[in-house]
């Protein structure tokens, strides 16, 4: 027994049951305590990535609805700016093709530990100490 060893780390198991894809478009998601404007952040059949200003907390039934197709389900989770959908049933996989042609994401924002570099030198460009961290690229 090695009292200081390393422990070996087990692989984390995948808990989604497809793969996500970022995309980047405009959603409602409409529940009982009204709308809620957002951003698609990714999606696959079984699930999306919502950004929000207020997201709906967590259990809450909701109607998944963007420019692509619309969808029922529940929030599986939710903090501050985000929330997570997961689908009632699978979407069908034209409305997911369609989707992630017509809606591909664009850039996203970096994050350093350095407050002064802004996300265009992390992105290659020139560092612009004036420039603020954009909440939604």
């Amino acid at each position: 027994m090695k009292l200081f060893a390393r422990e070996t780390s087990k692989p984390i198991a995948e808990r989604r049951a497809s793969p996500r894809t970022r995309v980047d478009c405009m959603v409602v998601l409409v529940n009982p305590s009204g709308n809620v404007p957002g951003r698609l952040f990714d999606i696959s059949e079984h699930g999306a990535r919502i950004t929000a200003e207020k997201p709906p907390g967590k259990g809450c039934a909701v109607i998944l609805d963007w420019p692509y197709g619309e969808a029922y389900g529940f929030i599986s989770w939710s903090k501050p700016g985000m929330c997570g959908v997961q689908f009632e049933a699978p979407i069908p996989p034209k409305m997911l093709e369609k989707t992630i042609e017509e809606a591909p994401s664009g850039p996203r924002l970096v994050h350093s530990a350095d407050p002064n570099i802004a996300s265009s030198a992390i992105e290659g460009g020139t560092p612009d100490k004036s420039a603020k961290p954009k909440l939604f690229c």
